[in-house]
């Protein structure tokens, strides 16, 4: 059996299991053969905007005996993919890139997203936000020291926020996720300040994210009570 990275387990959890599914820049295909070995899906994509990324997963796929039950596209993104497709995954990439490839596909708007942002998180959350998607399920992974966050989107009512959805899974993650998050925005702010720009559009809007923040730690604090 495959082995999964406790970052791709848990995103392939998240996908759980459907009809069709996509792993958009699939690198070495894991995520889509992990599926593919199980059966976990009746249709099994996988798309890479490099031909050496997307030939690995090639490899991969024939090393598990599972090439033959995965379709697979050179693709910028969903551009060259024969879609609509039910569950959308795209994991490990910056939350700009991804706004970029779920907002440049027509069908994707009904599809189930799992997504797992690098980077640039407040910015993916707020397009998903304004676009009337809403976050199903989320989870937070250590992963190599690093934590990232990892969730289930589609359009529905009520928009969308992660830490909300965190907090009320009680996430046993959150604590040490929010800890690290105040201390770097305290110290950019701290820069900010010995640079002269308190009071800039970006100081607020970090001082705002501080807030939110703070408020997530006092939630936290209520569950040890």
């Amino acid at each position: 059996m495959i082995k999964l990275s406790p970052r791709l387990r848990t995103v392939a959890e998240l996908a759980g299991a459907g009809g069709s599914v996509i792993d958009v820049g699939t690198d070495h295909g894991y995520v889509p053969v992990y599926f593919a070995k199980l059966g976990l899906f009746s249709r099994i994509a996988a798309s890479d905007i490099g031909a050496l990324p997307l030939q690995s997963a090639k490899n991969s796929a024939r090393e598990h005996g599972v090439e033959d039950k995965i379709e697979f596209y050179l693709s910028d993104g969903l551009k060259s993919v024969a879609g609509p497709f039910d569950t959308v995954v795209v994991a490990g990439m910056g939350g700009e890139t991804m706004v970029d490839i779920i907002s440049d596909c027509s069908w994707v708007k009904t599809s189930r997203l799992i997504l797992q942002p690098q980077s640039k998180l407040p910015g993916l959350s707020g397009w998903l936000d304004e676009n009337g998607f809403t976050c199903r399920r989320a989870r937070l992974v250590e992963d190599g020291g690093k934590l990232y966050a990892a969730f289930c989107s589609e359009r529905g009512e009520g928009g969308f926020d992660l830490m909300d959805t965190l907090l009320k899974g009680r996430d046993p993650l959150l604590e040490k996720c929010l800890a690290r998050e105040k201390n770097r925005l305290l110290r950019a702010l701290e820069g900010m300040e010995k640079g002269g720009k308190r009071g800039s559009a970006e100081y607020d809007k970090l001082r705002r994210e501080l807030e939110a923040v703070n408020m997530g730690i006092a939630e936290v604090e209520k569950w040890q009570k």
